[in-house]
This record gives C-alpha cells, structure tokens and sequence, in this order.
C-alpha cells in the first residue's frame, strides 16, 4: 500500500494538466456576472447555450441547403415503354403478339435551361446572407439584453449594500436610543422613530432582495444558464463603471447587421426578379433514345435511335406574378433599410444628448452632493450620539443621504443602458459566430 503511494501521486503529476485542461474546456454551467467575459465571448455563449437560437441553427442550415440546390443541375428523366401492343386479331394473322409485334423504346430525356440558374443562385446567395445577418443581428440583440440585465443586477445589489449599511447604522442608533433611554438620557418618543426608521429601511431593503432575484431570473432566461451575482458593492460597481468609461460616439450605422440584412434581401428580391423576368424564355426539353422494334414483317426498322426536342410556349404564364411580387419585396425591404437607418441616426442624437447630460449629474452627485451628504451625516450621528443634537435632524439627514445613495446607483444605471442603446443604434457590438461571417462553409 506505501509502495501504491508514489505511483498514485506520479500518475496524478502527469494526468494533472490534462484534467485541468478537460475542465478547462468543459462548457459553463452557470454565468458568473462578477466575470463577465467581453461581448465576443459572451455572444458565442449565448450562441452554444441559448435554447432560442436552435431554429435560428435551422434556418442556416435551410439557407445553405438552398444555395447548394441551386447550383445542381436538374435530373434527367428515363423514359422506358412497350409500344404497339396488338388488340384482337393481328395483322397479317398468325402472328406471335408479345414476340413479332410490339417495339420496346428506351430513351433519356433533360430540362435544358436558358438564363435562369444564374439569377436564382444569386437570390439564394443573398437570401443565405441576409439570414445570417439576420441571425447576427438576433444574436447581438439578446448579447445587448444580458448586458442590460446584468446590468440590472449590479443596481440592485449596489443598491442592497447601501440599504444594509444604512439598515445597520439604523439599528445601531435604536440600540443606542434604547439604551440611553433606560438611563433617562432619551425620550421614548426618539426611540419609537429610531425604531420606524430601521423598520422601513429593513423592508426596503426587502424590496430589494426580492429585486435582485426576479432580475437574477430574467438574465438566466436570456443567457440559457443560471446567473450567478456579483457578490459584493465593489465588482458590482466596477461592472457599470467600465462601460461608462468607454461610452463613446456611435459610427458605421449602416453596417448594422439587421440593416445589412435587409440590403441582402433586398439583393435577393432582385435576383429573384430578373429570374421572373426571364420565364418568357423557354426552357427546352431534349430527348434520346434507342428503339427495339419487332414487328418486322411489316418492313419496320429493328434497331433505331431518336432525338427530340420538346419547347414550352409561355403564352399565358411568363413569370408576371412572380415578378409582382419579387418587386414588392425589393422595394419593401429598400424602404426599410432607409426608414430604419434614419431612425437610428435620429436615435443615436438624442441618445447622446441623454447621455452627457445624465453624465454631468453623476459628476455632480459623486463629486459635490455625496460627500457632503455624507458629511452632515457623520457630523449629526456624532452629536446625537453626544446628546448635542436631535435625534429627528439625524434621521432626516440619513434618509436624504440614503435616497442620495439610491438615486446614484439609479443614475448609473441609466448611463449604462444609455450606453448600450448608443451601441445598439451603430454597428458595434459582438462579432457573430463562424457559422454566421462564412455562411456557405
């Protein structure tokens, strides 16, 4: 058994790397928010993990199947019959009817088509693009949501640790209250507000927790995985800090992939209308074959070949439905394209006018009113505390404190989502999956 010790401890140094690297690459079970990986790694988390994008796998997988349709040739027909089969008496009579009369006709026949495969390659080409795009923009839409949730998350439990904070000073003070008066130093009256100030905080601080865990449910049903908090005020904070300091100016509007997407369909539309232009060309049928014939006492030839050649005359239907529509589709998702690019540079104008005027009141609350909230705060609960100052100037202070504290991580919040409104109006955001930027692989 001492002997086994060392093999067991060599077999362990060996296989070690190895099974940190297994765990390494095993896929998460949970998100953890304090580690958030950036919008790229998150995106392919959500790509792998999410349930949502399952049908959104699916019409890739259509999409391609389609373009590789189109590029195959049609599939030629085999033709194969018995001709001449006697009915009633033959002609001369006496003859054999299955074994001198009927010829047997073998023959391959195959759609020829003229300027068509051209365009509807092009139009499933683009309609493969336009769905990847389309999936892309889907998938940065829901990477953006976690984003907001996360961000959701963060507020409400900066706003638990200050509630607890002040819930705890709150506490401390009654204890005090209470106290002092059982030495006749205090009025019941002081300790019957001290107790209903600690008691309100208590159940807002309820509210909060309760907050904190519908927005932990919403993130895990965006992200396909549990959500795990941020733990603690400090990597919370960190979180809505970061984003902050990188809000910058949007660009590149139109190369959005939802607008990408609707340029490809409107490419696809157009594709598809030159193939409707191009039914009144007719697609011509040729045949070939060899025909056995056995009938030939009446001077038949026993061995032959044939070709022919069979045209479609599109006199009624030439393509002009299909040609309506294809046009409707092209001009539909051109003014989309247009309505919807204008509306996004009107949006990321007035976004950048919220933002930096929610900006200056940050540096204003954190700069100027925090501090000296907190100031007059230590300054009455030290007197109070002394028996120099009413107990009711202390509360005061502390509750316009508190919701000071509050509308703070409010306001950070508000910058945040702003930010991402911003990134969402401009091209930004995560880079899609393989299977998105190289569809026809």
């Amino acid at each position: 058994m001492r002997r086994s010790l060392p093999v067991l401890a060599a077999l362990s140094t060996l296989l070690g790397p190895t099974a940190r690297a297994e765990e390494r690459s095993s896929p998460p079970t949970t998100l953890s928010l304090a580690t958030l990986p950036d919008e790229d790694r998150l995106a392919a988390l959500l790509w792998e993990r999410s349930a949502d994008f399952a049908e959104a796998r699916a019409r890739i997988a259509t999409s391609r199947a389609d373009l590789q349709r189109a590029h195959l040739l049609p599939n030629p027909e085999l033709d194969v019959s018995m001709n001449t089969i006697p009915i009633g008496e033959t002609n001369p009579p006496g003859l054999r009817r299955l074994d001198d009369i009927p010829n047997y006709v073998v023959g391959v026949s195959e759609l020829v088509e003229l300027g068509k495969r051209g365009p509807r390659q092009d139009a499933a080409k683009a309609t493969l693009s336009a769905t990847a795009l389309d999936v892309h923009a889907s998938l940065r839409t829901r990477t953006y949501d976690v984003l907001e949730r996360a961000a959701e998350v963060a507020t409400t439990e900066v706003r638990i640790a200050e509630l607890r904070k002040l819930t705890e000073d709150a506490l401390k003070l009654t204890e005090l209250q209470r106290a002092r008066q059982q030495h006749g130093d205090a009025a019941g009256l002081d300790v019957d507000r001290s107790t209903l100030e600690a008691q309100a905080l208590e159940t807002s601080l309820g509210e909060e927790q309760v907050k904190l865990a519908d927005a932990l449910i919403a993130c895990a049903q965006l992200a396909g995985l549990p959500c795990e908090p941020f733990g603690a005020r400090e990597p919370a904070a960190a979180f809505l800090e970061a984003r902050l300091d990188r809000a910058s100016v949007p660009s590149a509007i139109d190369s959005r992939p939802d607008l990408r997407a609707l340029g490809a369909q409107q490419d696809a539309a157009q594709a598809s209308l030159k193939l409707a232009k191009r039914r009144w060309i007719p697609d011509p049928t040729v045949r070939a074959g060899y025909t056995r014939d056995q009938f030939m006492i009446s001077g038949n030839q026993k061995n032959s070949l044939f070709v022919g050649l069979s045209i479609p005359l599109p006199f009624f239907d030439h393509g002009q439905a299909d040609a309506h529509e294809a046009s409707a589709s092209a001009e539909s998702a051109r003014v989309a394209r247009e309505l919807l690019a204008a509306q996004a540079k009107r949006e990321a104008e007035v976004l950048g006018h919220q933002l930096r005027a929610v900006q200056q009141r940050r540096d204003r609350l954190h700069t100027q009113t925090l501090p000296l909230a907190e100031g007059v705060v230590q300054r009455l609960d030290a007197a109070v505390k002394a028996g120099g100052a009413a107990l009711q100037d202390l509360l005061l202070a502390r509750r316009t404190y508190g919701e000071l504290l509050l509308h703070a991580a409010d306001l950070d919040q508000t910058a945040y989502r702003l930010t991402v409104a911003i990134d969402r109006t401009s091209a930004a955001g995560p880079r899609a999956p393989d299977i998105l930027t190289h569809p026809k692989s």
